[in-house]
């Protein structure tokens, strides 16, 4: 099967974890045996990472990266628009997108399906692509914005309902995304479809770490506030007054100074450590070396480091806030309620003095059970496929 992703951004060389999950199903996809092609859609910051590496000379509309040998990715340089007016952004997307699209089919052939992640705007562009070669097209979102009542600009509403319409099939990566998600097309059926973890990548080493002191991880770059920095940081204090507990976070932003004197602050001293931006594997290497990992999270649609630190064996104290209620269970870790200091230095209690109860094999079963790459591959050819077939039968009845 040729299956082309319609992303609406992707890693490059100075983000290599910016849509990190995007690629995983990418490769999946082309590890499993079928033809897989990327197109990306304009962002000005990949632009702008071309013209640094390359001179503004080599800059074209639409060029393919040199970062993955596997398969081409195509990014697109113009039809970037600011946010504000998405009607003119998804315009300009769309004539960006056809132009691409037909470099991409003259180089590598036709795709049987496309695959658009996130409305905004691959999404949008798959539709546009399926309503105008008659290409089947499936969506995936996994934006934050829909649970942040961030959906607020004129015209968002009216492309989200669009796209939901012209779409063959609707899946988003969390139960709570879905139905915020559906609100707007209530008519349509959206339904609930994780992202890929490298299960194979992400996985217990086998030595477990040096019992004292405990450290927690936390993976999260330091320039959202929704990511819950200031409750974490109280909780812990709270929790862990003079002992010999530690706090390690890989991820690197602008609000680090700020944090930096909250720490001072809550006198943390040397127990809260900064990794700054890391590697896959430093990140994995993290998960390894610590106890547990802890998500205080307002808003997640998934819970990327969440699921990967279940992978290494590692339980997880997390917050109820979209995605990780969807797997975390008793076996691999403690949900709490998101923003309340209290709850989260409990349940970061209750990892300590209960670690000796959470088997690394048990927890790492609950995501390779739901969330490996042979399990959402097989989910995602069948999707595939049924929208396949529902084409044929409308073509021949």
């Amino acid at each position: 099967m040729h299956i082309l992703l319609v992303t609406s951004y992707y890693p490059s060389r100075d983000a290599p974890i910016t849509g990190i999950f995007f690629h995983d199903q990418a490769m999946a996809l082309y590890r499993a045996g079928h033809q897989v092609g990327v197109l990306v859609t304009p962002r000005i910051g990949a632009t702008l990472e071309t013209i640094r590496r390359s001179g503004l000379l080599a800059l074209r509309s639409v060029t393919r990266g040199d970062d993955f040998l596997e398969f081409p990715v195509y990014r697109m340089h113009w039809g970037w628009f600011p946010r504000a007016l998405p009607p003119m952004a998804a315009t300009l997307v769309a004539t960006a997108g056809f132009q691409a699209f037909d470099q991409y089919c003259q180089a590598h052939g036709t795709p049987d399906i496309l695959h658009g992640h996130n409305i905004f705007y691959g999404g949008y562009l798959a539709a546009r692509l399926r309503n105008q070669y008659r290409i089947p097209a499936v969506l995936t979102e996994h934006s934050t914005s829909y649970l942040e009542g961030l959906v607020i600009l004129p015209g968002q509403p009216q492309i989200i309902r669009w796209t939901l319409q012209s779409i063959d099939a609707r899946r988003a990566v969390g139960s709570r995304l879905a139905a915020a998600v559906q609100a707007y097309a209530p008519e349509v059926k959206i339904s609930v479809l994780g992202n890929i973890v490298n299960t194979k990548y992400f996985y217990p080493d086998g030595l477990p770490p040096a019992p004292d002191p405990f450290v927690f991880a936390m993976i999260a770059q330091l320039k959202e506030r929704r990511k819950g920095f200031d409750v974490l940081l109280k909780s812990f204090a709270q929790a862990f007054k003079g002992k010999n507990v530690h706090l390690h976070i890989g991820g690197h932003g602008p609000l680090r100074p700020e944090l930096d004197r909250l720490i001072a602050k809550l006198g943390l001293g040397d127990r809260v450590k900064f990794f700054g931006l890391m590697t896959r594997e430093e990140v994995r290497n993290m998960l390894r070396r610590s106890h547990a990992l802890v998500s205080s999270s307002l808003v997640e649609t998934f819970g990327v480091s969440v699921a990967e630190a279940i992978a290494c064996g590692r339980p997880v104290v997390a917050t109820i806030c979209g995605g990780p209620e969807d797997y975390v269970t008793d076996r691999s870790g403690v949900l709490v309620e998101p923003g309340n200091v209290d709850m989260l230095a409990a349940g970061m209690q209750q990892m300590v003095e209960h670690y000796g109860r959470y088997d690394p094999e048990e927890v790492r079963a609950d995501c390779v059970n739901r969330f490996s790459e042979d399990v959402i591959v097989r989910e995602l050819v069948t999707l595939y496929q049924d929208v396949l077939d529902k084409q044929v039968s409308l073509v021949t009845s």
